[in-house]
């Protein structure tokens, strides 16, 4: 009988994510002498084995130690499979899509020819989902007829799979501003537009610049996936691909139950397909939708899988986009490390746990006779950001805390939304909401528990001991400030949170500690410098991430942060971007050692440092830091947050201070008696003591996993 050794590997190649690999080896004689021949490792290609969606996966076969792969008998749950593997004998192995698995547990067995064998766990899940995501969310409206897809199949918004071919043209582009293409659809697949442009991959292959993009619905998500495919090159779909795989991932922050709608022609990335990538979408990564990064990991994870048996496996995949498209970027390398290899998250922001809510309750404030006292100055000193930015956060973002902003559910029927008097039971349009598997439910109002706190935060602290702001203006706005109740309504009660959801916050990994995987990829965060004109996309968020880096791994070695100028045609910082990423990836991936932060800083390309853009091109190399006094600085001045100026520190992690008592002799100016009771009385539990950790703080409890 032959011995069995298990090994899982976490971190394996690029490009492959985690796998359990069985092996087979011959049992050993009381002699010592092998009984049979052959060894027999069984590795999942597709996903991890006990991850498997769709009924399929990729599974590889090697023999070796005198076992040939061709003599090797592969069985599933033991029946004969369906497609026979196909046999490589350079590599001694047999690989292929083992189909027809049945939900739930199934095993692969493989036997050698003087009967040793090895069998395969791969646990199957429905490709509707969920797999680690806990229970679809209800109600939940289908887009699929939006989208192009035609009606849907049954509840999950299911659809079949379609295939549309476009080409680039040489001609100029349709349409005006970012909607501006020259892109085509490809009506006749045997004909050769005379405007047909061609494209030269980066590994020096110059092919017809046609796009097949293949849609589909994964998990209830509209996904597109796109790549160069000549047609008439006897249907492979892979002709023109470079062997790697972009995906995008959109920004905001939403809170609507519905599928969310895209067009295939969203797919369709001059960038990457010029190149050669692999490009991927979905409507469930963009961060508008649902604002979930366990649901959005999940996600990615399946879609990744079902690339990975239609295309191959990539020598590795990257992660592109802004705003939200950053956060789910990180913040799904945090949860389900191996899906990205590379991060490129632009205007980027560490998670979507900011501390938005503040800058509500802050223009609330302004809005009081005592508010409209303040000069711009004044209250620059207590927001942080430059003018109007707290204001943009306001309009844009607060009210993802109101459980009944009707247009943030995004559906139809808005006799479903909740309201506290007409319908009490319907559904909220909040963020909690549609976190409530990780966060839970508290069982005195049937809602979903809530993580945001302002208790004992003191708004001002800084512009008090500046003495920008006197003593009387700082006690007002801590007096009236308030905070939000549970409907996201003002209150003139601060906002105490909830227990339970802030450390599920913290241990599920939705709020970004990163540590993890965060520390074994490359990580280029770059932006167009916006702060001036009170854009929310404010340059110090890179900063933040930064801090957060050093303060879990003790090191940033990983991470690069470029500024440019918000607009001009001689920077482009996302092509350079992805030019440097592939160079670092190419060379971590080809490097056969195992993968840590020591690695990838090897690997780093001389451009794959902190550095800022002039206007006119010009690419200044400096670290990047909180001084404006420096050449960084001078050019693209950093500005702060009213958590920060209120005593947080940089990393600005602490969702829930612990409190400490009033202490009078730490204040830069004096405080009357009077003042002095009036301080005690707007804080009586104490101020925040920034030194400590997070009520409920933890680093991520653990990776891929199930709520």
């Amino acid at each position: 009988m032959s011995s069995i050794r298990i090994r899982v590997l976490a971190g394996c190649a690029a490009g492959v994510m985690a796998f359990v690999s069985l092996i087979a080896e011959p049992a050993l004689s009381q002699s010592g002498n092998p009984v049979v021949q052959g060894r027999i490792e069984v590795k999942v290609l597709s996903s991890r084995y006990d991850l498997v969606s769709g009924g399929d996966a990729l599974v590889e076969v090697r023999a070796s130690g005198g076992a040939l792969a061709s003599e090797l008998k592969v069985s599933l749950n033991g029946r004969q499979l369906l497609t026979p593997l196909k046999f490589d004998q350079p590599t001694n192995t047999l690989r292929g899509i083992v189909s027809g698995l049945d939900t739930g547990a199934n095993w692969l067995q493989v036997r050698g020819p003087t009967g040793y064998s090895v069998s395969q766990a791969l646990v199957n899940h429905p490709i509707e989902g969920p797999i680690l995501s806990g229970p679809h969310m209800t109600p939940y409206e289908c887009r699929t007829t939006e989208s192009g897809l035609g009606e849907p199949l049954d509840e999950n918004c299911s659809a079949p799979t379609k295939l549309e071919w476009f080409y680039k043209s040489t001609g100029p582009a349709v349409g005006t501003g970012p909607s501006a293409t020259q892109f085509k659809a490809l009506a006749d697949k045997a004909a050769r537009p005379a405007d047909l442009a061609t494209a030269t991959t980066i590994d020096g292959r110059s092919v017809p610049y046609i796009v097949r993009v293949e849609s589909g619905v994964i998990n209830r998500s509209i996904y597109r996936i796109a790549v160069l495919d000549d047609p008439a090159s006897a249907g492979v779909a892979s002709d023109g691909w470079n062997g790697r795989l972009g995906v995008t991932f959109g920004g905001g922050c939403g809170t609507q139950y519905n599928q969310g709608s895209n067009t295939a022609q969203s797919a369709l990335s001059d960038l990457y397909l010029s190149r050669g990538f692999a490009y991927m979408n979905a409507t469930e990564l963009v961060n508008q939708l649902h604002c979930n990064p366990i649901l959005q990991g999940e996600t990615l994870m399946m879609l990744k899988e079902h690339f990975i048996e239609e295309y191959g496996v990539p020598k590795w995949t990257v992660g592109t986009g802004g705003s939200g498209g950053a956060i789910q970027q990180m913040g799904i390398t945090q949860m389900y490390p191996g899906l990205l290899d590379g991060l490129q998250p632009s205007a980027s922001f560490p998670d979507s746990s900011m501390q938005t809510a503040d800058c509500g309750l802050l223009q609330n404030y302004w809005k009081t006779a005592a508010g409209k006292k303040w000069s711009q100055e004044k209250k620059t000193a207590v927001e942080g950001y430059t003018p109007g930015t707290c204001a943009a956060w306001e309009r844009s973002f607060v009210r993802t805390i109101q459980a009944n902003f009707a247009d943030g559910c995004g559906i139809a029927d808005k006799s479903l939304v909740y309201d506290p008097k007409r319908n009490p039971k319907g559904v909220r349009c909040t963020t909690q909401e549609m976190r409530v598997n990780i966060y839970g439910r508290d069982p005195a109002t049937g809602f979903a528990r809530r993580p945001i706190d302002n208790v004992g935060v003191e708004y001002g602290l800084k512009a008090l001991n500046d003495k920008v702001i006197t003593v009387e203006e700082f006690l007002q706005l801590n007096e009236k400030i308030g905070g939000n109740d549970i409907d996201g309504g003002f209150s003139a009660k601060r906002t105490a949170g909830d227990t339970t959801a802030i450390s599920a916050i913290y241990a599920s990994g939705i709020f970004n500690t990163f540590g993890g995987g965060l520390s074994n990829v490359p990580v280029l965060n770059y932006r167009g410098y916006t702060d001036a004109i009170g854009d929310i996309h404010d340059r110090h968020r890179d900063l933040t991430i930064r801090a957060r880096l050093e303060k879990a791994t003790g090191r940033s070695d990983n991470q690069v942060i470029w500024v440019g100028p918000a607009r001009s045609d001689k920077v482009n910082l996302g092509s350079e971007a992805l030019t440097v990423m592939t160079q670092w990836l190419d060379a971590i991936a080809a490097d056969p050692a195992p993968l840590n932060t020591d690695k990838v800083v090897k690997h780093k390309p001389a451009k794959a440092a902190d550095a800022y853009w002039l206007a006119d091109g010009t690419m200044e190399v400096e670290k990047a830091g909180w001084d404006n006094s420096t050449g960084f600085g001078q050019a693209y001045p950093v500005h702060s947050e009213p958590r920060i100026l209120a005593g947080a520190p940089v990393s600005n992690d602490v969702m829930k201070c612990q409190l400490k008592p009033v202490d009078f002799s730490a204040y830069a100016v004096k405080f009357s008696s009077s003042q002095q009771a009036r301080l005690k009385k707007i804080f009586p539990g104490g101020v925040c003591d920034w030194s400590k950790p997070s009520v409920g703080y933890s680093l991520i409890q653990g990776t891929y996993r199930k709520y």
